[in-house]
């Protein structure tokens, strides 16, 4: 068994040296750019800078390193206009190697240049290089030159008004207009002038491994992983041997975890791309599997079967496999919320990013699960440990029960069908967890469970706890909106029956509808890329949108778009929309909503919100997850006296 250890400690070791490293610390993506003013264009020079190297900016002193220059060689039917400027902020401070202050930029950086088309040009033609020098923390590369070509058809983009040229494409058969420009047009760059720094996207090896951590806690605060946290509890216990060798299982479970679990999600990144994590919750098939896998695992916890995950012979094997279900168990409460992770942690490095947060996701689950074990395994076992322990699994086993519901619920919601509503949802909770208050008062017992004489204090406050939350949701079936579970129970528009206010007014689920509607009522719009899967957004909803000043706030001043990225409702017709440069076919509206969202805004995650005026333009930054009251009246009341000033 100690060969076994060495051989996955020393793989885990070789897997992590092992890791590609990148020939070019830089590299360049160049494009031309529509702008907002006639006849002219921007070149935009983007750097993807790999790891701790860093580029150095432009015009630095002379006796310093070589300052990032571009020069254009050719330049037909355009002139230029202006000089190139930056994007980004540098970071500026004194290097004591040059002993000077210096310029230089992290990960990433972006310039632009403008340039004028010349009347009458049919075509633009753009030839030039990048003279730049890359440094890290040990040693600098020379001068470095990169080539450009650029090329533009003007007869192609000038009559079909301003819009940028690699943003989008039009639907099949349908003729290009205004408004269908303007919706596509990026605004990325207006934004940042409201405060959206794209310095707070800048990542690092150790906040990779620090954010796959974050969401490694955030996934033992959901019920997800509490099944596998007592199914190794229960095992250790069933094959209880002398503390050395019990010592040793922990270890091997551990490290085993660790070893597979990041191999398993880079290997179904590597073959479906980091989208996997988003669409894994957005899946018919992954959502109802998980429904049926949450009640085995009820039916586990509460008695129905009770197998041992640990075996003598096959540990290793079964470790691997409970690895494996511990991703799926992950992926099923923080798919979305650790793929926004991935993604940033994939422009280090498409496999050393990824591997050190799934790695730091995993260590949050590993150590509180390592420590638990060693304790209930260190001392003998009393019938009263096994008494709690049975009691624990029992109560978990209805918290599972009831949240395998859930999975329903987004399937239903996704796809449309209105067949488990939000009453039918409610009732089913109310019963669940009166059955849980029956079970605690001792008046329901299952298969293995032992005679209770008397019930604890402790089990007498859990039933009073119990039947108060039953009753909690109670007026939710006449439509009260349960702000403290709002983020696990389907949201208000998916009930039938509402004695209470109903949803608020001026909503729509389609942005050129919305859009025309604040047009004619002359109104800015409140922009939300939402998700039926999305636990943030539901929560916020129900705890931020309902609250009365709020709520007024969006009846009586906005206009209110929501779009669900994860809609399965097919588009009339397919579209071919370009997003980096690739043309892609969507053919639901979820795909629609979800490109728009990555051409317009640059931006992949949800809730997402955003003020515009009725012509598509911003009003604010970026608004994300956040159930601040105070923080969201003055994201609304800002962009509506942006939008009152402008209209004047």
């Amino acid at each position: 068994m100690k060969k076994i250890i060495v051989l996955l400690v020393s793989f885990l070791i070789t897997g992590i040296y092992a890791l590609p490293q990148k020939a070019e610390p830089v590299k360049w993506d160049t494009q031309i750019n529509s702008t907002e003013k006639e006849g002219f264009r921007e070149i935009v020079f983007s750097a993807h800078i790999s790891g701790e190297w860093h580029l150095f900016g432009i015009q630095l002193p002379e006796g310093g390193p070589h300052s990032t220059v571009f020069i254009f060689d050719k330049i037909e039917g355009a002139v230029l206009s202006g000089n190139i400027h930056e994007i980004n902020r540098p970071i500026e401070e004194y290097n004591p190697l040059f002993e000077m202050n210096l310029k230089w930029y992290n990960h990433s950086a972006r310039f632009i240049q403008g340039i004028e088309i010349i009347p009458g040009s049919e075509k633009i033609l753009i030839k030039g290089h990048i003279e730049y020098q890359a440094c890290n923390n040990v040693t600098c590369l020379p001068p470095t030159r990169y080539n450009f070509t650029l090329e533009e058809t003007i007869n192609k983009t000038l009559q079909n008004s301003e819009t940028s040229a690699s943003s989008a494409i039009a639907p099949k058969h349908e003729r290009l207009n205004k408004a269908y420009l303007n919706m596509w047009k990026p605004v990325k760059r207006q934004m940042e002038e409201f405060g959206e720094s794209p310095a707070s996207t800048e990542i690092s090896y150790h906040k990779a491994y620090v954010n796959g951590f974050k969401g490694g806690l955030l996934s033992l605060l959901t019920p997800c992983l509490w099944p596998m946290i007592l199914m190794s509890i229960y095992s250790f216990q069933q094959q209880r041997t002398s503390r050395r060798r019990s010592l040793f299982r922990i270890l091997l479970y551990s490290i085993t975890l660790l070893i597979v679990f990041p191999l398993c999600g880079i290997l179904l990144s590597s073959i479906f791309g980091i989208q996997i994590f988003y669409q894994f919750t957005t899946n018919l098939i992954s959502n109802l599997f998980l429904f049926i896998l949450f009640v085995i695992l009820a039916a586990f916890l509460l008695g129905a079967f009770q197998p041992s995950i640990i075996s003598k012979k096959k540990a290793v094997g079964n470790f691997i496999g409970l690895s494996i279900l511990t991703v799926l168990l992950s992926l099923s409460c923080t798919g979305s919320y650790i793929g926004s992770y991935l993604t940033q942690a994939a422009s280090l490095d498409p496999i050393s990013g990824p591997f050190l947060t799934l790695n730091g996701f995993v260590s949050a689950f590993v150590l509180p699960v390592a420590i638990i074990l060693i304790f209930t395994t260190w001392n003998p076992a009393t019938p009263k440990q096994a008494h709690r322990l049975l009691l624990l699994n029992r109560i978990t086993g209805f918290f599972i029960l009831a949240y395998s519901l859930t999975f329903l619920s987004i399937a239903d919601l996704i796809y449309g069908k209105h067949l488990l509503n939000r009453e039918i949802f409610l009732v089913l909770w109310i019963i669940i967890f009166s059955f849980l208050g029956i079970y605690l008062i001792g008046k329901l017992k299952f298969t293995h469970d032992q005679e209770t004489p008397a019930i604890s204090v402790g089990r007498f406050f859990l039933a009073i706890l119990t039947f108060s939350f039953t009753l909690y949701m109670v007026p939710g079936l006449l439509g009260a909106p349960l702000k403290e579970i709002g983020a696990l129970v389907p949201p208000l528009y998916a009930q039938d029956f509402n004695l209470y206010t109903k949803d608020f007014g001026n909503h729509f689920d389609n942005y050129n509808e919305g859009m025309e509607y604040a047009k004619n009522s002359e109104k800015p719009v409140l922009l939300e890329f939402s998700g039926y899967g999305c636990a943030e957004s539901r929560k916020m909803e129900a705890s931020v949108w309902t609250y009365p000043r709020i709520k007024h706030l969006l009846d009586q001043e906005f206009v209110v778009i929501r779009l669900m990225v994860d809609d399965k409702t097919k588009l009339p017709e397919a579209e071919i929309i370009s997003i980096d440069g690739k043309p892609t076919e969507i053919t639901t509206f979820g795909e629609k909503w979800q490109a728009l969202q990555q051409v317009k805004f640059g931006s992949e995650s949800q809730p997402y919100q955003v003020i515009l005026t009725p012509k598509g333009d911003p009003l604010s930054s970026a608004y994300g997850y956040s159930i601040d009251i105070k923080q969201y009246i003055n994201f609304l009341n800002n962009g509506l006296i942006r939008f009152k000033q402008q209209s004047k």
